[in-house]
């Protein structure tokens, strides 16, 4: 949804592995020709990895966001945190 309401991204500014981020902080930076946005993370954790290719083609976001257009992966300090998450028919339904 998000990414519809930015546009085309033209940059992606992506954690350092190693990271440890608290739920809501901010995890990446994205800037589209229109705006620039804050992405946040949705669980406590620490950055294993950063999808690289987005340096070279942030537009992967927008045309693969399930698929090449990941931004990062981490290990969860509390699995638990997960059960507050929505999965893609519970986020639909929350954007209307």
């Amino acid at each position: 949804y998000a990414q519809e309401q930015l546009g085309d991204l033209v940059f992606v500014e992506l954690p350092e592995i190693g990271r440890k981020l608290v739920k809501g902080d901010t995890a990446v930076v994205v800037e589209s020709v229109k705006a620039a946005s804050d992405v946040y993370a949705p669980v406590d954790g620490e950055i294993t990895e950063a999808n690289g290719s987005l340096s070279a083609d942030p537009s992967l976001v927008n045309s693969a966001a399930t698929g090449d257009g990941w931004l990062w992966k981490m290990k969860l300090s509390n699995e638990g945190q997960l059960d507050s998450l929505m999965d893609e028919a519970a986020y639909k339904a929350h954007i209307g």
